[in-house]
Order: structure tokens, then sequence, then C-alpha cells
């Protein structure tokens, strides 16, 4: 009863166990695709954390327009795309997890408001302004909901980016948070100044 996985194992077995249970562990709970983490990762690990923490849905604009003219692999391209960028502007800390078929959930830790919305715009921009390998035709865009997590469930969160990511959705291309409703006001009204 006293004897540990250790005693059991010399000290290469053991490593290979770790080096066993790391990569089942990965597999387990990464998209294929994409890298992010995947919806058994939100359901397992994720779903009754505390706050508090910015959460953001983030969904790519036109998304079912891209396999259709271009075929599955420019959606492909165009998912691993938006991750590796959303991934390359946020902290080992956050966690991006493909929530949906096109959708990612975003869950940044322990940040302040402000600088969660620049973190917002700065990945809608960024994305944005990137081209699809192969695809220079395809312009990508995202809508992106944000909401904090102070209490309560982390569900009622989600629940309300989603539908601020919505919101910005009958616009494309945009961030749509409450705090920040100027703003978004501001780039709505701007945008349909510049339509006609």
């Amino acid at each position: 009863k006293d004897l540990d996985e250790r005693t059991l194992l010399d000290s290469e077995g053991y490593e290979k166990l770790l080096s066993h249970l790391t990569v089942y562990n990965e597999k387990l709970y990464k998209d294929a695709l994409t890298g992010a983490y995947n919806r058994r990762f939100y359901e397992d690990e994720v779903k009754d954390m505390k706050g508090p923490a910015g959460v953001a849905v983030i969904d790519l604009d036109d998304f079912k327009i891209y396999n259709d003219t271009y075929g599955h692999h420019a959606g492909d391209l165009a998912l691993e795309t938006a991750a590796d960028i959303i991934r390359r502007y946020v902290r080992k800390s956050d966690m991006l997890i493909r929530y949906g078929g096109d959708e990612f959930l975003l869950i940044l830790p322990g940040i302040e408001k402000e600088v969660f919305s620049q973190k917002l715009r700065m990945i809608q921009k960024k994305i944005h302004a990137t081209h699809i390998p192969g695809f220079n035709r395809l312009k990508l865009s995202v809508s992106i909901g944000g909401a904090m997590f102070t209490h309560g469930r982390l569900e009622e969160a989600i629940t309300k980016a989603d539908r601020l990511m919505y919101m910005a959705k009958g616009h494309k291309n945009i961030v749509m948070t409450r705090w920040d409703q100027k703003k978004n006001t501001d780039e709505m009204e701007k945008r349909n100044r510049l339509q006609l």
C-alpha cells in the first residue's frame, strides 16, 4: 500500500510512462486540425473554472463560402491560420478552444477589461491582414464577442460573449463588447458611411 508508481517502475520506465501519458493527454484534448484545445477539454477541464477572466467567442465570417468556393482544403487552412494568429497574440496561460466548426472560445484568466478589449481588436485586425497560403484572393475576417467572467458560472459569460458575437456578425469583422458600446457603434457608423 505504501508503494507508489516510482517504486514499481525504474526511472527509465517512469519517464516512458510519463511521456506516454503526456502524448495521450495531447491527443485527447487537442483539435487535430488547429492544435487548439477541443470541446472535450472545455467540458473536462475548463467548464467549472473560477473567474476573473475575459471570455471571447470568435467566429470566422463567411466560412461556408470559403469551403463552397475554394474547397475544404481552403477552409481547413483558414481555420489553421486563424488559430495560429490567435495563439501568437495570447499568453501561454490563456486557453484557445475550438468550440464548434468555425467557432473558437478564447479564455484569458486574470486579464483587465481594457487590455482584453485591446487584445481582441488586435487579433481581429491581425487575422484580417493575413493571407492564406495558396489562396491569395481569400480574405479572412472574424466576428468577436467579448465578456468578462467575474463570478457565477463560466457558461453565463460564454452565453453573453456568444450573443455579442452574433451582433458583431451582423456587421462582420468587428469586435463587440458591452463596455465598449460607443466604440462598437462608432465603428459600425464609420463602415456605413464608407459603403454609401
